[in-house]
């Protein structure tokens, strides 16, 4: 411990970095060997592949440096950071980007922060010794290094939260009128999971999407409960869970479905209509802002400057 002493706390920091880099990738190196499961899948390639094995092997050597060698190496790095990762912790992610509408999997939004948080390591050393360099306390370089860490890691997060909130708008924008067709179509004669594929095939966009995945699962043999329940979870708000939560009830004792769908209906036209009065409430308050930040100062100007003038004018 005497040959430490000497040394300040980024040097030990950087020190204790290169040691967890070194062993992670003794840690990595020391894993069980892939040969045979490349083997394994070359073999089924090839068994598989509908031209020549040789045909296929010179097509697998034209290919880009990008899909030979990047591709499968950022994939079994994905895999290596997802086999690491918490049960609760897939858990969550797997649920967030199925509300976001599952852009990508949850292996690769899992990279995507390990990958952020590398970055942000990289960013804040250079701004560390920089910092450092300026003569700047040891303490807030390490505190712009942590800080700059932790922000490559959460920004993914960020980023899927403003996806999920913009396709719950999108839902929640065109659920009024997707009721609206529902409540028509069983007036009119048609099942419940009948008029549900009407509204998949009339709509766009989350509900089109939402309302499919919850017909193949029926389709598939999903109890309609089960799968009403499901859609109400993927959606995450509230009137869709009020939605299904209603369905299930009259279809439990045997209530009219349709009247159901009318008064749920109704109270998201309300809901909906309440929610503008909000926006609209909000605005006065929202334009305060501006109004003193830039357009009274302007009023100011134009309205009292050629007094001031005037008056300095005088006073000379």
């Amino acid at each position: 411990m005497a040959g430490f002493a000497g040394l300040d706390a980024f040097t030990l920091v950087l020190l204790w970095l290169v040691f967890l880099s070194a062993a992670l990738a003794v840690t990595v190196s020391l894993a069980p060997a892939e040969e045979e499961i490349v083997l394994r899948k070359r073999v089924r390639e090839l068994a598989t592949a509908s031209a020549p094995a040789d045909e296929y092997e010179r097509r697998r050597l034209q290919a880009p440096f990008r899909e030979r060698v990047l591709r499968p190496v950022a994939a079994r790095l994905q895999q290596a950071i997802w086999a690491r990762t918490p049960a609760g912790t897939r858990e969550r992610i797997a649920s967030r980007l199925v509300q976001a509408g599952q852009p990508y999997t949850a292996a690769a939004f899992v990279a995507q922060r390990v990958y952020g948080g590398l970055l942000g390591l990289a960013v804040g050393y250079a701004f560390a010794r920089v910092a450092l360099d300026a003569g700047r306390p040891a303490a807030l370089a390490l505190a712009g290094w942590a800080l700059s860490a932790y922000a490559g890691t959460v920004v993914p997060e960020i980023l899927l939260g403003r996806r999920i909130a913009a396709r719950q708008r999108a839902f929640r924008r065109a659920f009024p009128e997707a009721l609206d067709l529902l409540c028509v179509s069983v007036e009119a004669g048609l099942g419940l999971d009948g008029a549900i594929g009407k509204v998949a095939e009339k709509f766009t966009g989350p509900v089109q999407a939402e309302f499919s995945v919850y017909l193949r699962s029926v389709r598939l043999g999903s109890p309609r409960e089960e799968a009403l329940r499901a859609l109400a979870e993927r959606v995450g708000i509230p009137e869709v869970r009020a939605f299904a939560s209603a369905v299930v009830q009259a279809d439990r004792m045997g209530g009219s479905i349709a009247q159901v769908l009318r008064l749920e209906s109704e109270e998201m036209r309300t809901r909906r209509r309440q929610a503008a009065q909000e926006q609209s409430m909000r605005a006065p308050v929202m334009l305060l802002f501006p109004l003193v930040l830039f357009i009274f100062p302007s009023i100011f100007i134009v309205l009292l400057g050629p007094a001031l003038i005037a008056v300095l004018g005088a006073l000379r």
